[in-house]
C-alpha cells in the first residue's frame, strides 16, 4: 500500500472592508505565533491562503512577516495558495472579472513571495464547472474544494481530475470531518486518518491498488493558533518521526504533486457551495437536507437583499466592460467593481454577524463610485430604460439620473433601490422583519412608494408598527399602461378586490422621473356599485446608513403640519402624536441624513396625514444564537381618507425630491 500524506491549509481571514484593527488583531493573535513556530520547526510543512487586501496590509504594516514567509517559501516548507484577489464568489462573475481577480492575486503573490501559486482556494467553496476554463486560462493547476461537493464514491483521498470543454484541472478535496482539535492526541488523529483511508481502500476497484493517498485539512487562523498554543503540531511531528515505519507523512499539496501522483480519479463536479451556506439556505427556506447540493443561486433567491446587491454588481460590470472611451477611467472603475465583488458583501445576510451588514453598504459604495467614475468623462446622459434588470423574467424601469440611480419594479409598483451618486450609498437597502427575531412578520418587501389600502382599525395597527392586513396593493403585481423613454414617464395600473368589503378598486400610478427626484401620481377608482370608504397610504422606507457607526441617530425628521414645523424623534414612533390629533394636515416631510449631506423631501399635492416608524431588524450571529440589530429603516407614510362614490375616482400625488444639505461632523 502507498503512503498517506497529510496537508494542512490555513484559510484566509474573511474581510470586506479594509479594517486595519481587525487585521492587526488577526496578525497578533493568530499569524504571528503560528509563523514563529514554523520558522523554528522546519519539519512541519503547511500552506496559507491570503486575500489581496491581507497581503497589502502585511506589506505595509508587517514587513517582517513577509520576510519570514518568503524564506519559508524558499525552503519549500510553506506554500502560498492563490484565488480571487478580493475573495469573490467566482461563479457569479463574468468571465473577464473571474480571470482578472485570479490573475491579480497571482501577480501579487509572485511579487511578494517570489513564487507564483500553483493551486487556489474558493471563497466558501463556491464552485461551478464553468470555472475550469478560467482556472486553466489563468495558469492555476489545482483547486482545493470541500469533499461534501463530491459524490460519496469519489471521497477516497485521491486527487480528482476534472475536464470541461477541453480544459482540465486537478481538485484536492479537503476532509474536515477529520479536523483535529486541541484536546485530541496526535496518535488519535493519525489513527482516525488511517482508519478512514483503510475503509476507502477496501472499496477500491482501481487497477492501481498502492496509490498514495492525500488527506487535506483546512484550518482557520484561530484554529491553527489554538493547536499551536497546545503544542499539538510539535506532538504530531514527534509522533510521526517516532513511527517512521508508519504510512503517514506531512507535505504541502504542491510537493505532493511534484513528487509524482500515481493515480487520479476522474469526476465531474457540476455545482455547489459550502455546507455552512447550504444549511443557511435550507433553514431559511424551511427545507430538510436533500440529496441535491445547494448553490449560490439558491442562496441569492432566498436572501433578497443579497440578490439586489448582486443585480447591481452585474449592471455595473456591464457598464464597465462596455465602456471604451478612457482606459484609465475604465481601469479605476474596474478596481472599484472588483472591491465590491467580495463574497462577504453578498453573504452578509440576515444570519451573519451584526457588523457585517456594513459590508453590503460598503459594496454599494464601491459600485456607485465605479459608476461615478464612468460618468465623469462628460458624456453621461440621463435615461429611463426598460429591461429585465433583476433577472426575474419581468422588465423593470431603470432610472439613471444626474443625482441618483433607481429602478421601478412591477412587484408592488415600488422603487426597491435608490443609490445616491453624490455620497455613494443605497438608501433602499431594506430587510423584511421576521417574527422569530423581530416579533412581527412583514408580508411585503420594503422600498419607496409602496401603496396600501386600509380600514380604520388596520391603520391603527399600522401606525403602531404592526402588520395590518395585506395592504392590497403592496403585494400585487402591477401592469404597464404606458412607458415613454423620451419623456421619462412610466404609467402602471393594478386592479384588486379589497377584502374587508369585497369592493373592486382600480389604481393607476404614474411616475415622472427627473434629475432630482420623482413625481408620483395616483388615480384611485371605485369600480364597485357602492361607496368606497378607506385609508389610502403611501409608504417610503429610507435606510439609516449610520446606525452601526454613529452613537447618535443619523437622521433628522421634520414635518410641516398646519404651518408649524414638527421635529420628530427618529428613534420613536409618531403613535402618540397621531393619537393626539397631530400630523393630520401635513404639507411637507423632510428626512435629512446630515452626516452624509443628503435630504429627502416628500410633498403631497394636498394636505395629508403622516405617520413615522423606525423599523429595527434583528438577527442572530453567524455561529451564535445572540440576537443583534442588523438594519434600521425609517418608514415614512403619507395617508388620506378616501370616500369615493360608485364608479368615480380620486387623485393624489407626491413630489419626491433629493436635496444636498450641509454635512454635520460628529
Amino acid at each position: 500500500m502507498g503512503s498517506i500524506y497529510v496537508s494542512f491549509i490555513v484559510k484566509s481571514v474573511p474581510l470586506c472592508t479594509e479594517d486595519t484593527d481587525f487585521l492587526e488583531k488577526s496578525f497578533q493573535s493568530s499569524y504571528k505565533p503560528v509563523i514563529k513556530y514554523l520558522y523554528n520547526h522546519p519539519a512541519f510543512p503547511i500552506s496559507f491562503a491570503f486575500s489581496g487586501p491581507q497581503i497589502q496590509y502585511f506589506k505595509k504594516r508587517k514587513n517582517e512577516l513577509i520576510t519570514i514567509l518568503r524564506e519559508l517559501v524558499d525552503r519549500k516548507q510553506v506554500e502560498i495558495l492563490g484565488g480571487g484577489y478580493n475573495e469573490p464568489l467566482l461563479p457569479l462573475l463574468n468571465s473577464v472579472d473571474r480571470n482578472g481577480q485570479i490573475d491579480l492575486l497571482t501577480s501579487e503573490i509572485r511579487q511578494t513571495f517570489g513564487k507564483r501559486p500553483r493551486g487556489m482556494t474558493l471563497f466558501q467553496d463556491c464552485w461551478d464547472s464553468s470555472l475550469v476554463n478560467n482556472i486553466h486560462t489563468c495558469g492555476i493547476e489545482y483547486v482545493i474544494l470541500s469533499s461534501s461537493l463530491l459524490p460519496e464514491s469519489k471521497r477516497t483521498f485521491l486527487p480528482i481530475f476534472m475536464s470541461d470543454l477541453g480544459k482540465n484541472v486537478d481538485i484536492f478535496p479537503y476532509y474536515n470531518d477529520l479536523l483535529p482539535n486541541k484536546d485530541m492526541l496526535a496518535e488519535e488523529f493519525i489513527y482516525n486518518i488511517e482508519k478512514a483511508v483503510f475503509k476507502a481502500e477496501k472499496k477500491d476497484t482501481h487497477i492501481q491498488m498502492d496509490a498514495d493517498r492525500i488527506v487535506t485539512i483546512t484550518l482557520t487562523p484561530e484554529q491553527a493558533c489554538r493547536l499551536n498554543e497546545e503544542k499539538w503540531f510539535e506532538k504530531l511531528v514527534k509522533f510521526i518521526e517516532d513511527n517512521n515505519q508508519g504510512r503517514v507523512k506531512l507535505t504541502t499539496l504542491n510537493s505532493f504533486r511534484t513528487n509524482g501522483v500515481k493515480f487520479k480519479l476522474t469526476s465531474y463536479i457540476p455545482v455547489g457551495i459550502s455546507d455552512e451556506i447550504s444549511s443557511l439556505t435550507q433553514m431559511a427556506g424551511n427545507e430538510s437536507r436533500n440529496k441535491f447540493p445547494c448553490t449560490i443561486y439558491d442562496f441569492l433567491y432566498t436572501y433578497k437583499a443579497s440578490q439586489k446587491l448582486y443585480n447591481r454588481m452585474m449592471y455595473i460590470s456591464l457598464l464597465v466592460n462596455q465602456y471604451k472611451k478612457d482606459k484609465m477611467r475604465k481601469k479605476s472603475a474596474r478596481e472599484k467593481l472588483w472591491q465590491a465583488q467580495n463574497g462577504m458583501s453578498l453573504l452578509c445576510t440576515s444570519s451573519i454577524p451584526v457588523n457585517n451588514s456594513l459590508y453590503r453598504l460598503q459594496a454599494y459604495k464601491y459600485l456607485n463610485e465605479a459608476e461615478k467614475m464612468l460618468r465623469g468623462d462628460g458624456s453621461f446622459e440621463e435615461s429611463v430604460t426598460c429591461f429585465d434588470y433583476d433577472n426575474d423574467g419581468i422588465d423593470e424601469y431603470v432610472c439613471r439620473m444626474e443625482q441618483y440611480f433607481a429602478y421601478i419594479s412591477l412587484a408592488g409598483g415600488s422603487v426597491p433601490e435608490l443609490d445616491i451618486i453624490k455620497n455613494s450609498c443605497n438608501y433602499a437597502d431594506n430587510l423584511r422583519r421576521k417574527f422569530v427575531f423581530d416579533g412581527f412578520e412583514d408580508a411585503y418587501d420594503r422600498g419607496l412608494f409602496i401603496d396600501h389600502l386600509f380600514t380604520e382599525s388596520q391603520l391603527e395597527l399600522y401606525i403602531r408598527g404592526e402588520p395590518a392586513g395585506d395592504g392590497v396593493f403592496s403585494r400585487i403585481q402591477y401592469s404597464q399602461l404606458k412607458y415613454s423613454q423620451q419623456h421619462h414617464e412610466v404609467k402602471l395600473c393594478a386592479r384588486a378586490v379589497w377584502k374587508p368589503t369585497g369592493q373592486t378598486v382600480y389604481l393607476r400610478k404614474k411616475y415622472i422621473i427627473n434629475s432630482t427626484g420623482m413625481y408620483v401620481q395616483y388615480i384611485i377608482k371605485n369600480e364597485s356599485d357602492k361607496p368606497l370608504n378607506a385609508k389610502f397610504a403611501v409608504e417610503s422606507n429610507i435606510c439609516d446608513l449610520n446606525f452601526l457607526t454613529e452613537k447618535k441617530p443619523g437622521f433628522n425628521i421634520e414635518a410641516l403640519d398646519n404651518g408649524e414645523v414638527v421635529t420628530i424623534d427618529s428613534q420613536k414612533s409618531t403613535q402618540d402624536l397621531n393619537k393626539k390629533g397631530k400630523l393630520k394636515n401635513v404639507h411637507i416631510v423632510r428626512l435629512s441624513d446630515k452626516p452624509n449631506g443628503i435630504s429627502f423631501v416628500f410633498e403631497p399635492n394636498e394636505k395629508s396625514s403622516f405617520c413615522f416608524n423606525p423599523v429595527k431588524i434583528n438577527r442572530p450571529g453567524f455561529q451564535s444564537s445572540e440576537i443583534g440589530m442588523v438594519n434600521l429603516t425609517y418608514a415614512s407614510t403619507l395617508f388620506w381618507d378616501i370616500n369615493i362614490d360608485a364608479g368615480r375616482e380620486t387623485e393624489k400625488s407626491i413630489n419626491f425630491t433629493i436635496i444636498p444639505v450641509k454635512k454635520i461632523k460628529r
